[in-house]
């Protein structure tokens, strides 16, 4: 296995075991991290219900092609090394920001909309930053593993991805302009949705 291909893959176990050990330790106190495709349009709860099985198979592939036996065989469009380090980078700047967003959502990180429990606007830390640190992260990394192995799947991932992210922010901002009003406009006039 190659340097790059190992690297991605160590990337992408980080980002793992990010994740569920945050679900984990969320749960074990109670919180119900998961809140998909509850109280939502039909489009909506397709998109958050294919999310999990999406991002599976997402890191499957990444597995598997480091290893050199893809699930879904696409030839690399390019093999350019700059271009994989810069991936690289990219990914693993993503998962800073996932880190520092996680960090400054502290018990309030969901996946999906919690209406019942959304009681605090977070606006500080890394969201002084970005609005959407979660998302921008996703949008970074997905980017970035395009960059490692630029094939036809990665390259579909992403752009698919940073549309279906891009319409959750707009739910997430509806929810929290109803939920905060006059303290959320004034948080988006300081705050840049992306960066």
């Amino acid at each position: 296995m190659e340097i790059v291909n190992l690297s991605a893959l160590i990337l992408l176990c980080i980002f793992w075991l990010t994740f569920m050990g945050r679900t984990v330790m969320l749960m074990a106190s109670g919180v119900r991290v998961f809140v998909l495709a509850e109280g939502k349009t039909l489009a909506e709860r397709l998109l958050e219900i294919i999310l999990m099985p999406a991002l599976l198979l997402w890191s499957l592939q990444i597995g598997f092609t480091s290893f050199g036996s893809p699930l879904i065989p696409a030839p690399l469009f390019w093999d350019v090394l700059m271009l994989q380090v810069a991936g690289l980078i990219l990914c693993a700047a993503g998962l800073v920001i996932f880190i520092f967003a996680l960090i400054s959502f502290g018990n309030a990180w969901r996946v999906g909309i919690d209406d019942e429990n959304s009681n605090r606007l977070v606006r500080d830390g890394i969201f002084a930053i970005s609005r959407n640190p979660i998302f921008l992260f996703m949008d970074i990394y997905f980017a970035g593993m395009f960059l490692v192995l630029p094939n036809w799947f990665f390259l579909a991932f992403f752009i698919f991805s940073a549309v279906g992210i891009h319409r959750q922010i707009l739910n997430e901002e509806k929810f929290l302009r109803g939920k905060f009003g006059a303290a959320y406009d004034d948080y988006t006039k300081k705050v840049r949705r992306y960066l």
